[in-house]
């Protein structure tokens, strides 16, 4: 064909014309390939960013879980600590139920409320927002992921006045004089913690709404719990949860956690018998 003549048979401008070609066709094929393998790294950082995210996520689903499943004993905690305040006359008498300090020797002096306190990070969805990934989200997918990431961050804002707020009522695990003043001041913390508290736990409850609504794509997500060893892991928070706060815990609301944990995975975890919690 004469397309594919020697060269050397063109001359002049034809042959200056033939080798401008074949640069511009040479450039237009690298060009082609660096932004095929843009593409691809772009898809694979975007992959493993929303991964990072998802299982993050999935440690969100269970400790809202956790919160929705301790509802009862906090506001059972809280009914039963402002009738006593109510009732006192001139006279406190500390009484703290031994499972309220469980495991919580770091804190080194007793707590008459508890109520779980976790990280609730949201780490991975902040350095997604930070590069280009979050540019290539399905838009859907964003604003969901974005609803349980912000009534996470609205959760961690509250827990820790939280926990302050509480620490405000230790006075009250020790017995002593409570003359009316004391009496009203204590109230009106625990009227403020309760507000606090409450408020908290809507956005715990919106959290896993969010969550249980997303459709996963990792389908590792669930790293942190299908190692052969860590299988009981799951049961065993469970179990501690009920023994730290009581047959009041509401473990029925771990079960979609479990029953979407056993769908991906292939493991058998299942509720543990509140007379089996350590």
């Amino acid at each position: 064909m004469r397309f594919f003549r020697p060269i050397g048979d063109l001359k002049g401008w034809k042959r200056f014309g033939f080798e401008v070609a074949i640069i511009v066709i040479g450039l237009g094929i690298t060009l082609i390939a660096q932004d095929l393998i843009s593409n691809a790294n772009r898809a694979r950082a975007t992959r493993e960013a929303i991964d990072a995210v998802e299982v993050d996520l999935v440690q969100l689903y269970l400790h809202s879980s956790e919160r929705l499943a301790v509802e009862p004993c906090r506001r059972e905690q809280v009914r039963a600590l402002a009738d006593r305040i109510e009732r006192s006359n001139g006279y406190w008498t500390a009484e703290i139920p031994e499972s309220i300090n469980r495991n919580a020797d770091t804190l080194v002096l007793p707590r008459v409320l508890r109520s779980p306190r976790r990280p609730w990070s949201d780490a991975t969805w902040r350095a997604l927002l930070a590069s280009d990934a979050a540019i290539d989200m399905d838009r859907q997918r964003f604003i969901q992921i974005s609803a349980a990431f912000s009534s996470a961050q609205s959760f961690r804002e509250r827990q820790d006045a939280a926990f302050d707020l509480a620490g405000e009522l230790s006075h009250l695990a020790i017995s002593g004089p409570f003359d009316a003043a004391q009496r009203r001041e204590a109230y009106a913390t625990l009227s403020r913690l309760a507000s606090m508290e409450g408020i908290m736990t809507i956005h715990a409850q919106q959290a896993r709404d969010a969550i249980m609504a997303l459709d996963f794509q990792n389908e590792q997500r669930f790293v942190r719990f299908t190692a052969a060893t860590q299988q009981g892991d799951v049961a065993d928070f469970i179990a501690n949860t009920v023994a730290t706060y009581g047959t009041c815990v509401d473990t029925t609301q771990f079960q979609p956690f479990i029953d979407d944990l056993n769908a991906t995975t292939g493991m058998n975890v299942t509720l543990p018998l509140q007379s089996a919690a350590p």
